[in-house]
């Protein structure tokens, strides 16, 4: 096998496994058994959201020279610091990041071992990720070829069991826009967050091999991207079905936990427990080491390296320990607002970044994102807060019935920043670089 072919995979297999994390395991059974029969229509909600925006992420990050601080430089320089503080240190520090440890005790290691303590679970979950996550120059290299490659032969063995001899048949459910639900259930898996502020780390590790041309690290990355989506897709489909054909078995209140451990243990009877324990925690480690890294190398670029990469990984530890002892439940329900408000304007800004040699000029950037976070906000303080005026407001939005209230605004903020920047700029440029490097 030859270096570039080799790295591909590694790099591929670390994206998945990187993506493929505790909301991944949790979120496609529970829409699979509300979903029954239309599990198909919910997949491909699900797909959106889970796959295709995440992946998109990559080459919109690859496309701003490898960094998200140049996607985000044309709404304003302050953004990227207020944008990423929000999610490493809301998200990432507080939800993500413990969801993993979490998941693991409760699907994992409780299962095996119910006397342990969820701390001390923890504590020994994050010993293992500073240990992965300690030295940024190797870490994908460790994942894509120790800790990757078993976690995926074991997902694959449980999709393949659940497709080829189900549990049951899937039923009619009461759920009406399984659609909808798979849409907004994706945003619980924080992805596409994840691609869009991993991927510059991701980037710089395949640099850090020896890669130099840009034609031959865009090779390695699109490549690494489609192995990452083809690997997600299966395992997402074969989950989802796995949980509409629970759809008949048990009840849509279940919570997520427990409808996955019966889920597997019905499957498998007396392996699923352990088949289970290891995926998860394959899956949350993972996850939990490309996170911590990331987070880790914001924080010290953040902080004008006074706090170091290794402190910061030390500091994403200590909290993740702290935290995850609130359970799964907890964390998903605090998380939900906060997913709901940054998750639009981060699709945003995702397409902003691929085809960002077409955009015209900064006014679009910051048009399309006023009006998207404008909207979304209102969305979520109206669902959340149970403001019937707020949600009466979103409902007159064409598509919000189907979770795409934003994207008119998000046309409409695009189109009409553009057109006041063209009118009102000194030296207004003929693409967003251009007009960039003119105001340097």
């Amino acid at each position: 096998m030859n270096k570039t072919l080799r790295d591909t995979l590694i790099f591929g297999f670390s994206l998945f496994a990187l993506f493929f994390g505790a909301g991944n395991l949790i979120f496609p059974p529970s829409i699979g058994l509300v979903s029954g029969t239309d599990w198909p229509i919910a997949l491909v909600g699900f797909f959106l959201t889970g796959i295709i925006f995440p992946m998109l992420g990559v080459p919109a990050i690859l496309n701003s020279k490898g960094k998200l601080e140049v996607l985000t430089q044309p709404i304003s320089p302050w953004f990227y610091k207020v944008f990423n503080t929000i999610i490493w240190l809301g998200l990432g520090m507080f939800v993500s990041i413990p969801r993993t440890a979490a998941t693991t005790h409760e699907l994992g290691v409780h299962t095996l071992f119910p006397h342990i303590s969820p701390f001390f679970s923890s504590l020994i979950f994050f010993a293992l990720t500073f240990y992965f996550a300690m030295d940024k120059s190797n870490f994908i290299e460790k994942m894509g070829k120790i800790l990757t490659p078993l976690l995926f032969v074991l997902l694959l063995f449980i999709v393949f069991k659940g497709f080829f001899d189900p549990i049951a048949t899937p039923i009619i459910t009461e759920l009406k826009n399984p659609f909808y639900k798979a849409f907004i259930g994706g945003y619980q898996t924080g992805d596409l967050l994840t691609g869009l502020l991993c991927t510059s780390v991701f980037i710089a590790g395949i640099r850090s091999q020896g890669y130099t041309e840009s034609s031959s690290i865009k090779r390695i990355t699109i490549n690494g991207t489609l192995i990452a989506s083809v690997g997600l897709f299966i395992v997402y489909g074969g989950l989802l079905y796995l949980g509409a054909t629970g759809s008949g078995l048990y009840s849509n209140d279940i919570d997520n936990t427990l409808l996955v451990i019966g889920l597997v243990n019905n499957l498998l009877g007396n392996y699923g427990s352990l088949v289970l324990a290891i995926i998860v925690s394959l899956a949350c480690l993972t996850t939990a080491i490309g996170l911590t890294a990331a987070g880790s190398d914001f924080l010290s670029h953040l902080t004008n390296q006074r706090v170091s990469y290794r402190m910061g990984v030390l500091l994403f530890s200590i909290v993740g320990v702290i935290v995850s002892s609130l359970g799964v439940e907890t964390i998903i329900n605090y998380s939900q607002p906060v997913y709901s408000a940054i998750y639009p304007v981060s699709i945003v800004l995702v397409f902003l970044g691929i085809f960002r040699k077409y955009v015209p000029n900064a006014g679009a950037y910051k048009g399309a994102a006023i009006l998207t976070i404008s909207t979304s906000l209102i969305e979520t303080i109206g669902i959340f807060g149970k403001v019937e005026f707020f949600n009466y407001v979103i409902s007159l939005l064409p598509f919000s019935s189907n979770g795409f209230s934003w994207i008119v605004p998000a046309i409409s903020g695009f189109l009409l920043g553009m057109l006041i920047n063209q009118l009102f700029a000194n030296s207004p440029g003929t693409n967003i670089d251009i007009e960039l490097e003119g105001k340097q």
